[in-house]
């Protein structure tokens, strides 16, 4: 995943990153309104050694000075004083909890200790420190007298007697927010990466590319209803002018020429992976698209289960292919002529109990060797090809197929199952055609289609 891929995730998720580091920065506030506040009082000390007149003396005891304070900040937290200082201080505390309570930082370069006492109580605090202040000097003296008797070798002078504290030092609330706030927007990426990664579904043409080994030859945009012929939604106003879908279908009709320059294919099967994936309503566009260019073109509606191109087309369909192919028909009987120049319709007719032994037949197939000689271009609608067999079917003995794939809805597993099932029946897969399940963004691929588009009412996508 690249940088555009990972910000396309980021945008495409963004609720979920927001919501993550809205909560993380509540969940930071209410940690620093549910903790007791707690309050610092500071004792500071100063250490001499006892040392000659002389300049290396006073050298060894401003060194002596530094070693023991290292010493000294360990006592702090000893048991021993800790019961001292409760009887000097007179907290209602125990040993352990002054001890708890008190820490005591030593420089290594300077003879100063520090103790801070931590406590929800401000006058506690202050007692304790100066508690210590009175024991830890005590107890120092008592500790650097020699065995034989005489003066201490080292001494603790309070430097910096302890004040009442005013204002607690934790929890620092500001802080606590800021904290949450950013561990929740990396908890809110991390949850779009992972949402991503689990998300099978198809979004991206080189995601499909990948997936099927073959072109997208086609991109139709999320249709809005200057991209509807009115009366028909279903159908693109190609004379209407330069509406982002009829440029899209313009664009496909251009592709299909290059799939094979040298033998075009001209019997074309639209199917897709599973139902409204918008093939029936592709199939149409892409029939009128190349009888705009001056092509005569078949519309054949091969869905014998479920036909939806006569009712988009709002054409009857009383008779058609299936008579055709039950011998019940001759094909000049029963091809309609549309309200659209150069398009002509052959209708499901009857529905059929045996509909893939039909598609299968011998008949089809030279219905289609026929066909070919009369038109330029034959496209058949077909079922998809997940829940039956029957457009790998219809796709084997036509020149290949399209495969409509409704981005951000259709499953790569889908589509790969669909690919299959074309490549069990030795059909061939001529590409993939793509239909937006939403609208485009900014400054994604599909944007420049605003080019041509006037600004209107968002309307639903295809159905089909």
């Amino acid at each position: 995943m690249d940088l555009r891929d990972l910000l396309s995730v980021l945008r495409a998720r963004w609720i979920v990153i927001v919501a993550a580091t809205l909560v993380g920065g509540l969940l930071g506030l209410g940690m620093s309104l549910l903790t007791t506040p707690t309050y610092e009082a500071r004792i500071q000390f100063y250490v001499t050694a006892s040392a000659g007149d002389s300049g290396a003396a006073a050298y060894q005891g401003s060194m002596g000075a530094q070693q023991r304070v290292r010493s000294y900040a360990e006592l702090v937290e000893s048991s021993t004083i800790a019961e001292d200082v409760v009887q000097s201080s007179g907290v209602d505390r125990t040993a352990v909890q002054v001890a708890d309570a008190a820490s005591a930082t030593a420089d290594a370069n300077t003879v100063l200790l520090t103790v801070s006492v931590m406590d929800a109580d401000p006058a506690g605090a202050l007692r304790i420190a100066e508690g210590y202040g009175e024991v830890l000097p005590d107890a120092i003296n008592q500790l650097e007298v020699p065995d034989g008797g005489g003066p201490a070798l080292a001494k603790l002078t309070v430097v910096n007697p302890p004040a009442l504290p005013t204002s607690p030092v934790a929890p620092r609330t500001e802080q606590n927010v800021m904290i949450g706030l950013v561990l929740g927007l990396l908890t809110g990426i991390g949850i779009a990466l992972l949402i991503n990664t689990l998300d099978r579904r198809v979004k991206s043409k080189e995601q499909l590319e990948t997936i099927t080994g073959k072109p997208v030859v086609g991109s139709i945009p999320f249709r809005k209803e200057e991209d509807k012929e009115g009366g028909a939604e279903h159908i693109v106003p190609f004379r209407a002018g330069h509406s982002p879908a009829a440029e899209s279908f313009r664009r496909l009709r251009t592709n299909l020429q290059f799939l094979n320059v040298d033998n075009p294919p001209r019997v074309i099967v639209l199917t897709s992976s599973i139902a409204m994936e918008g093939k029936s309503e592709t199939a149409i566009n892409i029939a009128l698209a190349l009888a705009e260019s001056g092509n005569r073109v078949l519309l054949i509606e091969a869905d014998l289960r479920r036909p939806l191109v006569v009712n988009y087309m709002s054409m009857p369909d009383k008779v058609g292919l299936t008579n055709v192919l039950s011998g019940q028909a001759q094909f000049d009987d029963v091809v309609q002529v549309t309200r659209h120049e150069g398009v002509e319709l052959l209708a499901c007719g009857p529905l059929p109990p045996n509909p893939s032994e039909l598609l299968a037949s011998e008949m089809a197939r030279q219905l289609l060797v026929d066909l070919r000689q009369r038109y330029d271009y034959v496209i058949i609608d077909s079922p998809p090809l997940l829940p039956v067999t029957d457009g790998a079917l219809i796709a084997q003995i036509a020149d290949g197929a399209l495969l409509v794939v409704r981005t951000h809805r259709t499953t790569s597993d889908q589509v790969v199952q669909a690919v299959d099932n074309l490549r069990k029946a030795d059909a061939t897969l001529l590409g993939v055609v793509t239909v937006a399940n939403k609208p485009a963004n900014k400054g994604s691929s599909g944007y420049y289609d605003s080019y041509y588009y006037s600004s209107g009412k968002s309307a639903s996508a295809m159905e089909a």
